[in-house]
């Protein structure tokens, strides 16, 4: 169990990582336009190798003798770009590693970058010093950061330094793992088993019960397989939830909370017997009694749509999960997810007033947003005298579309319209419940996301093993950028999520009318006025005008960009708008009020939605 970090060791961790983002960012700069070039009378690597890596960097500082006197491997490289004090304040090493990525990219480093590399890594040993001395005058405080024991691995400094984006932007997000730090150490304190089963309990009235402010709503918060909760939607609410998921099967023409029906019975994932209650006054009354409570949104002042998730399951007969040969019967049969597609649809007619839907003009606004989910979502189904059909070619037809699509990073993260398709979800890569948890996300994944949410999806990490306690994944999930992260245990990750994930800032409204620009958009608040527009989510891009006032102004969606640092806030996240003088650019997040690290600003849309494949990627009115 990790300790929580007293202030002066706090201290110390934000120095580290503050350096090791600068040396992260020459790494990355390194990675995208240096060679790999074996050293000398080696031979040449029989596949090709990534330039910039840890152990490129290692050979590099070996083959040039950067770091006179010292043995340096790549889990020497791994530590210092991970902020690790004992290598960071080493500045031999430090000084290595970024001559090392300067070689790699052919660019100079000279003495006054070595100067300040210096001088960072000595104020950092001068804090360790002061920390250390501060224990001693303070025994009684919170204990002093002490070393991992063996066998119990860094989580957040080692993933961080897995993060490779094939992007250009300064890696600042290490600054970010002292919060991260800290929190996750409060809830490692807090963690609790939770119990083996889940009890069956009267089924609650359809009322409002979270009504009342009280709960903070939890923007990374998805609670997966939610209705077996003792009270389905309403403990996933209790707990701020932004993001809710279910199975339905359809039995007897009636939609019901079930993942596989074998005759009577119902059973959920891991084949325990279960009731199978009704759909729709489990979540659509009770969605339907929390927005009247609350004014038109399911949590107070919270102007972000609340996902709920439908997994499309089965009832299952003698052979499975099976439909009839017979393709007009097959096309009835209430195991047909083109069937039960139509079902849901039809049971959202009456709650249409709430739901956030797309027509043929704009985006409309509502608290709710319903997305059908699962594996079969592209596969095809007999559909009658019309042949053959997908789920997604279904809701693809709809005029005005209220039922989405949860889609998959190989399908649909390079699509520029996410209207269809506003979720894109992929498994955990942790294979098991142990501290292992597999390739790291950022590794693996960090471009796929990156590109899904330029393009206007949000990203879903789903946990098809159902740990109670994946809080190691849920750090790495944070850092790689990913909107959702979803976990059967709503009690742990909501305590996780609410001591560790911070949201971003900007406190933006819903989508509306602006009469003066005839379209829509929303508005945010930035900290002050002569907030700079630039040509591109770059501020190294041209610019091309500025918002002359502070406070509210309106923007029309926000991506990932290069890295920008205002004042004291740092954040690779851009707002697109119109400048005063009319024309249109990106506005850093760094100038939205209550900005945090490296994070979305609160409820505005991802992507610009005008955008369609075969036009330039930039953002126009929509």
């Amino acid at each position: 169990m990790r300790e929580p970090l007293s202030p002066w060791w706090t201290e110390v961790r934000g120095a580290a990582q503050l350096l090791a983002s600068q040396l992260n960012a020459y790494v990355t700069h390194a990675a995208q336009v240096g060679v790999y070039t074996a050293p000398p009378g080696s031979p040449p690597p029989r596949r090709r190798r990534q330039p910039a890596s840890l152990r490129h960097l290692a050979e590099v500082i070996r083959t040039h003798r950067l770091a006179p006197g010292l043995s340096v491997d790549k889990d020497d490289v791994a530590a210092v770009l991970a902020g690790d004090p004992q290598h960071i304040t080493d500045p031999v090493l430090v000084v290595a590693v970024a001559r090392a990525s300067h070689l790699i990219a052919g660019e100079p480093f000279d003495d006054a970058d070595v100067a300040r590399v210096k001088v960072a890594s000595a104020h950092v040993s001068s804090l360790v010093d002061a920390a250390r001395q501060a224990d001693e005058n303070a025994p009684s405080a919170v204990p002093a950061l002490r070393p991992t024991p063996a066998g119990e691995p860094v989580v957040i400094d080692a993933y961080f330094t897995t993060r490779r984006p094939g992007r250009g932007r300064a890696l600042v997000a290490g600054a970010l793992s002292a919060l991260v730090l800290a929190g996750l150490a409060t809830v490692l304190i807090l963690r609790r088993d939770e119990p083996a089963g889940r009890p069956e309990t009267a089924e609650p009235a359809a009322t409002a019960e979270a009504g009342d402010g009280g709960v903070t709503p939890l923007e990374h918060g998805h609670a997966q397989n939610d209705y077996l909760n003792a009270r389905p939607l309403q403990d996933a609410l209790d707990h701020g939830f932004t993001s809710i998921e279910t199975d339905v099967v359809l039995r007897d023409d009636t939609l019901v909370l079930c993942h596989r029906l074998t005759g009577d019975v119902c059973r959920d994932p891991r084949g325990t017997a279960i009731t199978a209650k009704p759909f729709e006054p489990a979540y659509l009354q009770r969605f339907s009694a929390q927005v009247k409570a609350n004014a038109g949104r399911v949590y107070p002042g919270f102007n972000r749509p609340i996902l709920l998730l439908i997994d499309i399951n089965c009832v299952e007969g003698p052979a499975g999960c099976t439909l009839p040969p017979n393709p007009a019967a097959a096309a009835a049969d209430g195991n047909n997810p083109l069937v039960i597609a139509k079902k849901i649809m039809s049971t959202l007619a009456p709650y249409r007033g709430m739901l956030f839907h797309v027509d043929q003009t704009a985006r409309r606004w509502g608290p709710v947003q319903i997305v059908i989910t699962g594996g079969h979502n592209d596969d095809r189904f007999p559909a009658g005298a019309g042949g053959y059909d997908t789920v997604r070619g279904l809701l693809q037809r709809q005029s005005d579309i209220y039922t989405f699509l949860d889609g998959s990073l190989d399908v649909d993260k390079d699509q520029y319209n996410a209207d269809l398709v506003p979720v894109v979800s992929f498994p955990s890569p942790a294979a098991d419940c142990t501290n292992s948890t597999g390739d790291p996300i950022q590794a693996t994944y960090w471009d796929d996301i990156v590109t899904a949410q330029s393009t206007g999806h949000r990203v879903r990490l789903s946990d098809p093993v159902d740990c109670p306690d994946r809080s190691r994944s849920w750090t790495d999930a944070l850092y790689a950028g990913v909107d959702y992260i979803g976990s059967d245990h709503v009690t742990l990750l909501g305590d996780w999520i609410a001591n560790t994930a911070v949201g971003g800032g900007g406190d933006c409204g819903v989508p509306s009318w602006i009469a003066a620009a005839r379209l829509y958009g929303q508005y945010c608040t930035l900290i002050g006025g002569n907030a700079p527009v630039m040509s591109r989510p770059d501020h190294a891009s041209s610019p091309v005008g500025s918002l002359a006032h502070g406070g509210a102004n309106w923007f029309l969606g926000q991506q990932p960009g290069e890295s920008h640092t205002h004042n004291s806030s740092t954040n690779f996240w851009w707002a697109y708008t119109r400048a005063a003088n009319g024309r249109w650019g990106w506005v850093s997040l760094a100038y939205f009020t209550g900005n945090v690290l490296d994070q979305p600003a609160d409820g505005l849309q991802y992507g610009c939605y005008g955008i369609r494949p075969g036009e330039p990627d930039t953002c126009h009115a929509f």
